[in-house]
């Protein structure tokens, strides 16, 4: 159910250098580790910063070895008092041996429903929202952890060689989420990688932005650029080769790697990058109206100042809790606190850093998902038994005057939009209707972006690589006439603690059929 495109000129080979990885494409449910009833003592690792000990894992299937999992472990001070809305900065060493065998806590976010029920969260996450609320419940600015997966079986491929490293960037509007919930052992143990998952700052903390010198934004991306630095600097330690390190996301994950590729920030930090349903090129990837909600946070919490070095003292003043509760509402079909254009970090719009040529260092592969829109239509009244022709019309009309700024024209793009997703052979249909209205959000929101992003990383002969992926994942959380949703190849990379099993067997999956190499 994976459709692999390859973009000329490069052609897909088993020498693509991207890590082998084994994926089942049986699996409805990711495989867990069983609870920790074998804890062992395991190697010490010594870092730049000082020694720590993981634990040992086992995990309950023949065909998995056991991981070491090295959890909560600083990449960057906390950013806390004078720290906020700055640069990370590394970590303080310690003395002794750090035990790294817990969690530690996630960065500051809205935990009510409004903020989680997004159209571009997860479908499998917003059903689950009371257990992935206890992976969230622990909040601290003192956030910026990462977790460390080592898998302990020889390759026999690579005999005493070091192992590829994957680094994943989560996603979740930029405003929520955690590595803490993605669960990267079945991964390294299968696929014989180092797995990296790691906290950055979320929302206002993450990237407000005055436009100005006073706060530049970006931080979110500057942790995961931090988090890219300890790893080159310490993955030899856990026998990673840091010549080998792949990134890769989902949804606004995928928009910060594909980002992390045309920032020279990042130069020598990373070697691949995998962009699933995401890309820099996404209306809502990029903020380009930052002060304006800046300053609509300000008034929330009474720092209304028209001076940009005031109302970030205020701000910094206010408690991490107020701040990130406040609701600020952005343009539809954009965010309100995301990546900037500061010159720097993101030194121009990524369309023109992207036609420069600026991110061929890189082997990158894209895809997208065949339903990702279907979160947008599932709020369509009737949807359930298709889409009305009236229900279709508005939410053409809506879509067209949420994202076309110029009154002039909008007749005739409405019109266009219209004929161009009609099923003329079925366009009495209400679930034709409702097809093509998913195919317009999903061409709109991933498909276009994805596509536009991978030619122009192909036109200048940087290896390049393209997938689609169909397959249905059966749950409750998606409905019975949704295709392959926003989030679903996800669940087939890494594990994820939201699910919940009765027993060990019920995680014994068929991993032996429908195998793929990427």
């Amino acid at each position: 159910h994976l459709l692999f495109l390859t973009i000329p000129p490069s052609p897909f080979s088993s020498s693509l250098g991207f890590p082998s990885l084994l994926l089942s494409l049986c699996f409805s449910l990711s495989l867990q580790p069983t609870s920790l009833s074998a804890e062992q003592t395991v190697p010490v690792v010594s870092t730049a910063q000082g020694r720590i000990r993981g634990i040992l894992t086992p995990l309950p299937s023949d065909l998995l070895g056991p991981v070491i999992q090295y959890l909560g472990v600083p990449y960057a001070r906390p950013p806390t008092g004078d720290r906020r809305f700055q640069a990370p900065e590394p970590p303080l060493p310690w003395p002794g041996i750090r035990n790294v065998t817990q969690f530690a806590p996630v960065c500051p976010q809205a935990l009510d429903e409004r903020s989680m029920l997004g159209d571009m969260m997860p479908s499998w996450l917003t059903a689950n929202l009371d257990i992935a609320a206890t992976y969230l419940t622990h909040q601290s600015e003192d956030c910026l952890y990462l977790n460390i997966y080592v898998p302990t079986e020889e390759d026999i491929h690579e005999e005493g060689g070091q192992r590829p490293v994957m680094v994943y960037v989560h996603g979740g509007s930029y405003s929520e989420g955690t590595g803490n919930m993605m669960d990267g052992s079945v991964l390294a143990s299968y696929g014989n990688v180092i797995v990296i998952t790691l906290n950055y700052r979320l929302g206002v903390l993450g990237f407000l932005s005055t436009g100005d010198q006073a706060a530049k934004g970006n931080y979110g991306l500057l942790d995961q650029i931090q988090a890219l630095r300890w790893v080159k600097e310490n993955i030899a330690s856990f026998g990673g080769d840091p010549s080998r390190v792949t990134v890769f996301g989902s949804g606004a994950g995928a928009s910060c790697v594909s980002l992390l590729t045309l920032s020279h920030y990042s130069e020598d930090l990373f070697h691949r990058a995998i962009i699933q349903s995401g890309s820099a090129l996404a209306s809502w990837a990029v903020n380009y109206q930052p002060s304006k909600y800046a300053r609509q946070l300000g008034e929330r919490v009474g720092c209304g100042i028209d001076d940009s070095t005031q109302l970030v003292t205020c701000l910094q003043g206010r408690s991490f809790r107020e701040l990130v509760e406040q609701n600020i509402t952005p343009a539809k079909y954009h965010t309100a606190f995301a990546p900037v254009i500061d010159g720097d970090v993101i030194p121009d719009d990524p369309q023109i850093l992207m036609e420069q040529g600026e991110f061929l260092n890189y082997d990158v592969m894209l895809g997208v998902n065949q339903g990702e829109g279907v979160k947008f239509v599932e709020g369509i009244v009737d949807s359930e038994d298709g889409v009305t022709a009236e229900d279709f019309d508005f939410a053409v009309s809506d879509f067209v005057d949420s994202l076309y700024g110029y009154p002039e024209g909008r007749d005739t793009l409405r019109e266009s939009i219209r004929f161009m997703y009609t099923d003329w052979a079925d366009r009495d249909n209400a679930e034709t209707r409702r097809k093509t209205l998913v195919a317009l959000f999903t061409d709109h929101q991933w498909v276009a972006p994805a596509i536009a992003t991978a030619d122009l990383h192909a036109q200048y002969g940087s290896p390049t690589y393209f997938y689609s992926f169909y397959h249905h994942c059966q749950s409750d959380a998606t409905p019975p006439w949704a295709d392959s949703a926003h989030g679903d190849e996800v669940r087939l990379l890494v594990s994820f603690l939201v699910f919940a099993f009765d027993s060990p067997k019920e995680m014994i999956l068929d991993v032996k059929k429908k195998k793929i190499y990427l």
